[in-house]
């Protein structure tokens, strides 16, 4: 006799005691029969809910009135089921192979790295467009705000010599016709150069709301360069015209929430955020974008972007070894790799911007 013509021996539970009756369970015709001294009950197939297989756990089957059946003897339960073909779903036999586990991990360690390095800056570029330009100017004038409280003094530079900076800054943007490429609904934040004195090196770094912060070394490292110190100041635009420090904000919220669902509460970084802004690195690729906004600045001004390769010179002969330093904080591609960028635009090279 066959397996599957046998009766399965079990414990079946009413739901209304805790007392167990021992039952032989079969099936006959699209139906379950559980059979006992004193009990006999029918419940159609369709109605049963078989419980997942586990390594150790007891096999059950659940009834939609409370009651269940409890397996004596696991293995004979799983014989009995596999007879009547009423074997487990695909990701039940999946969750017991560790080959199936190994795979599905390396899927979602996969998944996660995409995820990061490319799902998180498209969900972050999509979204700030929706933002409104108010929330760039809080988020500037908090920032800078917090920095002039913490770590920024007030520059040694004349006012005279500030207030020329200004002056030649704006008359250079005036000749930079890129905002047509812009909704004319959404102009740019109005530029506003700062100059605080700091000890982090010759350094400027662009906040959501037009602001420019220059640091004394730098003016000090490109004294007698302003074409270059023009080109900085064009790719710390590009950061402010592409809404770069939003965008990253936006990103490294959105990773917080993400974490949040693994892990816990991402109410804290809310109340972080302009702290966060200070600390923020740019990607490489806002990096790279920011600079075709600087050679097209230094295009529209008739300088030649190639004069960019002194800043990269000249800052690296001033870096303390081992402390790497560069506009805006930022996690720049290789100065090699810029420098070969900027005199590719020099030479009109197709291939660059």
């Amino acid at each position: 006799m066959s397996v599957s013509d046998n009766p399965l021996l079990v414990d079946y539970f009413d739901g209304l005691s805790t007392r167990a009756h021992r039952v032989s369970m079969r099936i006959h015709e699209g139906m379950l029969q559980l059979t006992g001294p004193d009990l006999f009950r029918q419940v159609a197939l369709n109605k049963v809910q078989w419980s997942e297989r586990t390594r150790h756990g007891t096999r059950c089957a659940h009834f939609a009135d409370g009651g269940l059946v409890q397996s004596l003897d696991n293995s004979h339960w799983d014989d009995w089921l596999k007879a009547h073909q009423l074997g487990e779903p695909l990701v039940v036999r999946a969750q017991q192979s560790w080959r199936w586990t190994a795979l599905a991990t390396c899927v979602l360690l996969l998944v996660a790295v995409l995820g990061y390095w490319w799902g998180l800056p498209m969900a972050a570029r999509a979204l700030t467009p929706l933002v409104p330009a108010s929330v760039d100017q809080e988020l500037g004038q908090r920032t800078l705000q917090a920095m002039d409280e913490q770590w920024l003094r007030p520059s040694h530079l004349g006012e005279a010599v500030q207030a020329r900076w200004r002056q030649k800054f704006n008359d250079a943007t005036r000749q930079d016709h890129s905002q047509s490429t812009q909704d004319a609904a959404q102009p740019y934040p109005a530029i506003q150069l700062h100059f605080r004195h700091a000890s982090i090196g010759p350094n400027a770094f662009a906040l959501p709301d037009g602001s420019i912060v220059i640091t004394d070394d730098l003016m000090a490292l490109l004294h007698d360069r302003e074409d270059v110190l023009l080109g900085i100041l064009g790719h710390e635009m590009g950061h402010v015209r592409l809404r770069h420090g939003l965008r990253s904000l936006i990103q490294t919220g959105l990773l917080g929430v993400v974490s949040s669902v693994a892990f816990g509460d991402f109410s804290t970084w809310l109340a972080g955020a302009p702290a966060l802004m200070g600390h923020l690195a740019y990607s490489r690729a806002l990096e790279r974008e920011a600079d075709d906004v600087a050679i097209a600045f230094m295009r529209h001004n008739q300088i030649k972007p190639s004069v960019m390769a002194v800043f990269f010179q000249r800052l690296k002969a001033n870096r303390p070894s081992g402390e790497e330093l560069g506009i805006a904080f930022s996690s720049h591609p290789a100065d090699e790799e810029r420098i070969a960028r900027f005199k590719a635009a020099d030479l009109g090279d197709p291939a660059a911007p």
